[in-house]
């Protein structure tokens, strides 16, 4: 039987065990204060570390209007917001960790929505400014084709004729 062909002992109970790169993007409720958004941001990431997590990068939250509104109910009180402060934390950390930290930030009554999602440790962003010069560029070219001179089939013929002549 060929090498590749062997049957390889697989340990099932280590399969689950290997870290993992995981993001999570995050909404807060617009109730709490800005000086208090630090306070919130601490909060989460102790539940990551909490659960072996280590983080690799983050931004702070910021307040953005939403797109819809959205509904939360908390302490049996419904309210819908059309705002919330958006941030988001990368970090490493192994299958069942991810999960309690799931579990913790569902019960979380001041995280409007979340979404953690698997990912690479890459930095996968484009920085603006790259995207910036690229459309600047892309103007620049198109402005200067539009400086040359149009010329009339008359005058190309001329200009030919003046050429070939000399």
């Amino acid at each position: 039987m060929p090498s590749s062909m062997e049957n390889k002992e697989i340990n099932i109970d280590a399969m689950g065990k290997d870290r993992g790169v995981y993001e999570v993007g995050f909404h807060i409720v617009p109730i709490v204060a800005e000086v208090d958004l630090g306070v919130r941001v601490t909060a989460i990431r102790d539940v990551i570390e909490a659960a072996g997590g280590s983080m690799i990068a983050d931004e702070f939250p910021r307040h953005m209007e939403l797109a819809y509104p959205m509904l939360k109910i908390a302490e049996n009180k419904r309210a819908l917001h059309h705002s919330a402060y958006f941030g988001w934390m990368k970090f490493e950390i192994e299958p069942s960790g991810a999960k309690a930290v799931e579990v913790k930030l569902k019960a979380d009554d001041l995280i409007l929505r979340f979404i953690m999602v698997k990912t690479v440790r890459e930095n996968t962003m484009v920085p603006k400014k790259v995207l910036q010069q690229k459309r600047g560029e892309e103007v620049r070219s198109e402005e200067k084709a539009e400086d040359k001179p149009v010329l009339t089939e008359a005058e190309i013929d001329k200009t030919i004729e003046d050429l070939v002549i000399s």
